[in-house]
């Protein structure tokens, strides 16, 4: 079920040499597939369309600027020659890819990045790692300080029209301490009429989506009442078109799980995943309609510095990636993430590395295909008691800890329910989550535990619970 309800009230984006023989075999002439000859066909496709298209996006930076200056039979030979080329990258058995998503000039913040993802392929193995990167991660821009990443792309364009996607690399690049090699940006109305070109892309949404926030696109210094629509998925099995799957990827306020940018960062891969499986297939291959359209949406709305004989390459290499071989990694401030939210000076959200710097973040991506190589903390586990006498209270604060990534592993009344402020007892040392709930619930955090709950005579909480917290009746309006 898919219901969008406009003008409610507010509630608050596979890509034998033996020795010693005897007799040798005949050389085997290279397999031409017609997979292969539609790849090559698709792509000469693309140089003619580009070669000719006029209608670009305001940028300099465009499609055309993928073939640089060489010309249309160069680029023509370079298909030909491409499997006697290295990608950078490939010789260090990794190649690194910046995948970005803007607005668009119709949209507030046009060159600002609503999606970070790095694309990792480790050609050796087979591998791929989807490493979403959030809006809000605080960084060091060059020429301009500490500001939040998603600035890196509008910054470079505000210089200099057609340098968004270079100054972005860089500070992907100095950040994560890799070298990006690539980049590809797509603004939103391209990627909404890439997935229409397409004829729509099936998903199956794990969880149901509850927005009664979204924002509707022109409206957004209209009143309250007409600035938001209700965006509703139920779980199951979906049919998107390319505006719903946007407002499915774009989606900040949703209810419970789905309301994290956790689960916005999973749904932007899932969606990126969806479309890769739906260019594959046979459908949309061997139908010239649909490879022409989605060209030229290509051509109007997506820029990259990958040269046509790169992208030929980075599809021979991993066309045989299984979706078993995709490694997905988000990177938000949930309990055991890296990193914490903060506000900056001027009321600002963002998020900063818990370390004081970017190691550890830095640690996670150099090893992301050798996850024993990095010991990742375990989540705190958290017990609930309520001590008032409001029902549903420790069920209602446990869904809520729980849309924010914390482990809640039972809920229960307290021995009294009269606790008028809500108090927090650390079973262990005293630590960052500790701290970190507190601040969340506005609680206190008792300093000693009391009495019944170190009792070994009549035990009165899980054995497993890390944290308790006792719910006061501060919490009466939660």
């Amino acid at each position: 079920m898919v219901k969008i309800i406009s003008n409610m009230t507010r509630n608050e984006i596979n890509f034998l040499d033996e020795k010693d023989k005897l007799i040798k075999e005949p050389k085997k002439k290279k397999k031409f597939t017609m997979g292969k000859i539609i790849i090559y066909l698709l792509i000469i496709f693309v140089i003619l369309g580009i070669s000719f298209s006029v209608d670009i996006i305001s940028s300099s930076e465009n499609l055309s600027q993928t073939f640089g200056n060489l010309s249309l039979w160069s680029q023509i030979k370079h298909l030909i020659s491409s499997d006697d080329k290295e990608l950078d990258g490939e010789t260090a058995d990794r190649i690194n890819v910046l995948l970005l998503g803007i607005g668009g000039i119709e949209h507030e913040g046009p060159y600002l990045t609503d999606t970070i993802i790095v694309a990792s392929f480790k050609p050796s193995i087979n591998q791929v790692a989807l490493i979403s990167i959030p809006r809000d991660l605080l960084v060091n821009i060059p020429g301009y300080g500490w500001r939040k990443v998603n600035h890196a792309n509008a910054f470079g364009e505000a210089k200099m029209p057609g340098q968004g996607g270079k100054l972005a690399q860089t500070v992907i690049s100095q950040t994560l301490n890799i070298p990006i090699h690539y980049y590809v940006r797509i603004d939103f109305d391209g990627f909404i009429r890439v997935i229409d070109d397409l004829g729509g892309i099936t998903l199956e949404v794990e969880n149901t989506l509850d927005d009664e926030q979204y924002p509707i696109k022109g409206k957004e210094t209209a009143t309250t009442t007409e600035r938001y629509e209700h965006l509703y998925l139920e779980k199951g099995r979906h049919h998107f078109d390319g505006e719903l799957a946007l407002k499915y990827v774009r989606s900040r306020q949703a209810k419970g799980i789905e309301g994290s940018d956790f689960a916005r960062s999973q749904r932007q891969q899932k969606i990126l995943m969806a479309v890769k499986d739906k260019v594959l297939t046979f459908s949309v291959l061997a139908n010239p309609y649909k490879i022409s359209r989605v060209m030229d949406t290509l051509s109007q709305h997506l820029a990259t510095n990958l040269q046509v004989w790169q992208v030929l390459r980075l599809f021979d290499l991993g066309k045989g990636v299984a979706e078993e071989d995709i490694i997905n990694r988000v990177f938000d401030d949930s309990p055991d993430s890296v990193l914490y939210s903060s506000l900056t000076q001027d009321g600002a959200f963002v998020l900063q590395p818990k370390a004081g710097n970017f190691s550890e973040l830095q640690t996670i991506v150099q090893n992301i295909f050798d996850p024993n190589a990095v010991v990742q903390p375990q989540p705190k586990k958290i017990e609930i008691q309520n001590g008032t006498k409001i029902t549903g209270l420790a069920y209602r604060t446990a869904q809520y800890l729980e849309s924010l990534g914390y482990q809640v592993i039972k809920i229960g009344n307290a021995p009294t329910q009269d606790y008028q402020k809500t108090v927090i007892y650390d079973l262990g040392p005293t630590d960052e989550a500790a701290t970190n709930l507190t601040q969340l619930l506005n609680a206190e955090l008792a300093p000693v535990l009391p009495e019944w709950v170190t009792s070994t005579t009549s035990p009165k909480i899980n054995s497993q619970t890390d944290i308790l917290i006792i719910l006061g009746q501060d919490r009466a309006n939660l």
